[in-house]
């Protein structure tokens, strides 16, 4: 199944299914059109079938529109190889939510 990002509710999302290196990222993925409710939304990973680096690019790029749209972006339901990667790589910080 290919990714895609599903509204779970107002300002919650699941990411789904599975994203590859090399393979087109589809449109409501590279501006996932996220709406906050509050000042913040949330994306649950654990509908992932695949955590790799080319996840963790696509998030980090969320977060950067995120921020620029004046909005938090939390993730929730991290899985254990994403969270892993995120540790190796030291881009902790990126995902740390703002005060």
């Amino acid at each position: 199944m290919s990714a895609r990002l599903t509204p779970q509710g107002p300002g919650r999302y699941r990411l789904e299914g599975a994203i590859h290196f090399g393979a087109p990222l589809p449109d409501d993925l590279q501006a996932p059109g996220i709406v906050p409710v509050a000042g913040s939304a949330t994306v649950a990973l654990d509908g992932l079938e695949q955590a790799d680096s080319v996840v963790l690019a696509l998030l980090i790029e969320w977060r950067r529109q995120a921020r620029a749209q004046g909005f938090r972006l939390t993730l929730a339901e991290i899985p254990k190889r994403l969270a892993a990667l995120i540790h190796v790589t030291g881009v902790g910080p990126v995902f740390e939510d703002e005060p």
